[in-house]
């Protein structure tokens, strides 16, 4: 109950936001880029300081630092309800994300430790479910409350009394666990691995602005993979590597990381470009959004024990193989959708979607956790949650910025003839042009997001593909990878709260 109510907090707030970007635009007046910063700003430190939680955890002790993360994690959050400054609330935001580091992998670490080798892969699917539906509760918990008349800043602190919540539950129930050694705390590659996103995300966020020939756009790109190459090469030659690229050597390893980082990536893009399809583009409230968003959470609900069952009868690659086909057709399916298309077919289209995804996100995050030597159980937690948080960073910068850069350049193209000042505020976003009242530009708009929309879906499917593909060429028979993913260590050395 812990852990879930902590993983839950955690992951509620990645997307309880989302439906709150349109008010957000309206009271604090964030564009779109400033909209894509508010949401990274967390997934970013999130995923730069999950390298060094496991360190942290050998330090402190698991249940210290899930304890004292979750107290962090409660209070930026309620502060960032309260702010009236874009630039604050991003600050307090990337706060959230360091915070949010230590609760992840340090809750996945406990049940590693303290669950029996035949209970460890149901309470994995457990925690996974959690991790899963809380992503899809997000906008529909968010988008009730602002239906109510809450201010946009009440949905962070609902996730700050669930954050409390968790704190309670933790103090009250989650045992002690022995500390594992003093690991060195080395916040080099931290420092590296968060400068080398954001500069990445910085560059992708940035073609909206000036297309992907700009400077500004390929230059942060370049220094960002430079940057984490070099990390990367560093810390291969490191005696205790926070990044441990040799995991990867483990065929399973490399299947369940990239599927579920391609999963994340397509899912949160996904999740960013349907509040404006549904909120800005068909007008509806953000309860009616959040309404419309529950066959998300109806899906990962029904695929979450579908997925176990699934495993158990033909193993976790096919499974995750199955996942990654929803996913994929589910994306090609938003081409479908238009102005005014029959709703069912998003309901329907959604709940595929998540099914998929649930149909991943568990026997992926089993069959990582087992797939590696158990005295390195600790370091393919962290390195599978950074890669997560980081696919889920990019797909709201990519997608995003791949949406917005469409949807500017058709309607450039539609509102040739328009003064140039009139043209720059249409294009900024679909909110702005629909809020120039201007007839020609409203009637431009609508077409241009639905087109930039199916663009972006197909980008998407395309990306869910290649992960289906890298699933079935990389992996072995389904009976093989079943044995590895439902067969855990009996013990785990202690220091695998790394």
């Amino acid at each position: 109950m812990a852990l879930t109510l902590s993983v839950a907090a955690v992951l509620l707030g990645s997307t309880i936001l989302n439906v709150a970007l349109p008010q957000m635009q309206d009271v604090l007046g964030a564009s779109g880029t400033a909209q894509q910063w508010i949401l990274n700003a967390y997934t970013l430190t999130f995923a730069g300081f999950l390298l060094v939680a496991g360190n942290a955890g050998d330090r402190f002790g698991l249940k210290r630092l899930l304890a004292w993360g979750t107290a962090a994690f409660a209070v930026t959050t309620a502060a960032a309800g309260i702010l009236d400054s874009v630039a604050w609330v991003i600050v307090m935001r990337a706060l959230m994300g360091i915070a949010a580091a230590t609760i992840l992998p340090t809750s996945l670490a406990v049940i590693l430790r303290i669950f029996p080798a035949e209970n460890r892969a149901r309470a994995i699917t457990v925690w996974a479910a959690a991790s899963g539906l809380s992503i899809s509760l997000g906008p529909m918990l968010g988008g009730a409350m602002l239906s109510a008349g809450l201010w946009w800043g009440s949905v962070l602190e609902l996730v700050a009394a669930v954050a409390l919540l968790a704190l309670l539950a933790t103090v009250a129930w989650v045992p002690a666990v022995a500390r594992s050694g003093a690991g060195e705390l080395r916040m080099v590659p931290v420092a590296g691995s968060l400068v080398g996103i954001a500069l990445l995300v910085y560059g992708v966020v940035h073609v909206d602005e000036g297309g992907w020939g700009s400077t500004g756009t390929w230059l942060p790109i370049v220094a960002g993979v430079v940057v984490l190459l070099g990390l990367i090469l560093t810390e291969i030659r490191h005696r205790e590597p926070l990044v441990d690229v040799a995991l990867f050597r483990h065929k399973s390893f490399t299947i369940a990381s990239t599927a579920l980082t391609l999963g994340s990536f397509v899912v949160f893009g996904y999740l960013y470009v349907s509040t404006f399809y549904l909120q800005v583009e068909r007008g509806y409230s953000p309860l009616q959004t959040g309404l419309l968003l529950i066959p998300l959470s109806a899906g990962l609900v029904l695929g979450a024990p579908l997925s176990r069952r699934a495993s158990q009868r033909i193993g976790a690659q096919r499974t995750m193989a199955a996942g990654l086909g929803l996913m994929t057709g589910a994306f090609a399916g938003i081409v479908g959708l238009g102005a005014h298309t029959n709703v069912i077919w998003f309901v329907l289209d959604a709940f595929v979607l998540l099914l998929g995804f649930a149909l991943v996100l568990s026997p992926g995050t089993t069959l990582a956790s087992s797939a590696v030597p158990p005295q390195r159980a600790g370091a393919g937690s962290a390195l599978l949650n950074t890669l997560r948080q980081l696919g889920s960073a990019l797909g709201v910068a990519v997608l995003g910025s791949l949406l917005w850069a469409q949807f500017a350049g058709t309607m450039s193209d539609r509102l040739a003839g328009l003064p140039t000042q009139l043209r720059e505020a249409a294009s900024s976003s679909l909110a702005s042009a629909l809020a120039t009242g201007n007839p020609a530009v409203t009637e431009a708009a609508g077409p241009s997001f639905i087109g930039a929309m199916h663009e972006v879906s197909l980008v998407a499917a395309g990306v869910s593909a290649v992960a289906l593909l890298t699933t079935v060429i990389l992996g072995g028979s389904g009976r093989r990878t079943h044995e590895r993913a439902t067969t855990t260590p009996e013990t785990v050395p202690a220091h695998s709260s790394r």
